[in-house]
């Protein structure tokens, strides 16, 4: 009896692997057939827009057929219900996505209730980061101008620098965390149909970069003491930033979605949509975050930029008296600064030409 039951078993477990098997040939079979109409109707699309800017000599109704076709395109790029049909055609991954994992790991969920789930999770991950980033440099800037009061008051209590430098490191290694992590979040949203603008993306590997470089300068530097401070602040003032962002932003996206204006997977980022009174209230807070970083990156690069000049510690081990490393690296910091603060003013603008050439199109 124990053998009959142990051969059905196996039964069972062969006929289920064949069902398996012949689902999964029939999955692939039918996904390819379909990158080859999604392909097909691409390339019908651009042919269309070619044709009908050479034939139709009526303004009226050669807008009719660009507006038409447009919409065409808008549903193959996510704003259908199948999604963004493109993912079906083995889409190139992003360059964290070929590094980190390869360029044979697919990471494109066929079905729509995991793709927004991955969404979700974007979202989720980015408002638990907001408290961490707006507590721990406060915190920290605070103790660093208690350390500066009682060093320059003579007083005979301990100034805790020591500490605030290692807590200083440990939220460098988790910002260069949040910013790989980001990326590569965004990266996966990009691959399933998210429409996020490509420098966004770039921004976290720069921000990422940034940590990592303030992370391994030596702590006993005054310049890099001087920068942490206003690193902490704007850090402060940038998860503000997020704050409002996500609060304002997030309930206009989910209404943008519904209207169908935008694709299920879009997600909030640095310029996302909002409608105007929250916009009045975001940008401004956007500008401003903008010329602080520009203001503190370029004071620190030219406050540090004699030490790339001295000939010490490029070729043999500077002084142990020497800032001649810190200075450096620091110089380094405030470029990127000045850089992400430049890019990001420039985005911010593309983005709001486009919102109001959008809306006179529409009028």
């Amino acid at each position: 009896m124990a053998l009959q039951e142990a051969e059905a078993l196996l039964t069972r477990c062969r006929t289920l692997s064949q069902k398996v098997g012949v689902y999964a040939k029939k999955l692939v079979g039918e996904s390819d057939a379909l990158a080859v109409e999604v392909k097909s109707l691409q390339a019908s699309i651009i042919s269309a827009k070619r044709a009908a800017a050479g034939r139709v000599t009526d303004d009226t109704e050669l807008e009719r057929v660009l507006d038409t076709l447009s919409d065409a395109s808008a549903t193959i790029t996510g704003m259908g219900p199948g999604g963004d049909l493109r993912r079906l055609s083995n889409p190139k991954h992003p360059w964290l996505l070929r590094v980190l994992l390869g360029s044979k790991v697919s990471v494109v969920c066929l079905r729509k209730d995991q793709a927004i789930g991955i969404r979700e999770e974007y979202h989720a991950f980015r408002s638990r980061a907001v408290p961490v980033m707006f507590a721990v440099p406060l915190m920290l800037f605070i103790g660093m101008r208690r350390a500066d009061a009682v060093a320059s008051g003579g007083a005979g209590e301990f100034t805790l620098t020591p500490p605030l430098m290692t807590g200083m490191q440990l939220y460098l290694a988790w910002m260069a965390y949040f910013y790989l992590t980001m990326a590569l979040r965004e990266c996966v949203l990009l691959v399933n149909g998210s429409q996020i603008r490509p420098w966004w993306v770039q921004h976290h590997y720069w921000s990422a970069g940034c940590s990592l470089i303030m992370l391994a300068l030596p702590v006993s530097s005054p310049t890099v003491y001087y920068f942490s401070e206003n690193f902490m602040l704007l850090s402060c003032y940038q998860a503000a930033v997020m704050l409002v962002q996500n609060r304002y932003q997030r309930r206009r996206m989910y209404t943008r979605i519904a209207l169908g204006k935008n694709s299920a997977m879009d997600v909030v980022s640095g310029e996302s949509s909002g409608s105007r009174g929250q916009l009045l209230l975001l940008y401004p807070l956007l500008f401003v975050m903008q010329l602080w970083q520009f203001v503190v990156g370029a004071l620190v690069a030219v406050r540090t930029w004699p030490a790339l000049l001295a000939t010490e510690g490029w070729l043999e081990m500077e002084r142990c008296q020497s800032d001649l490393r810190g200075m450096r690296g620091t110089f380094l910091c405030g470029c990127i600064y000045a850089y992400l603060a430049v890019m990001n003013f420039i985005n911010t603008l593309a983005t709001i030409t486009e919102k109001a050439g959008g809306k006179k199109r529409k009028r």
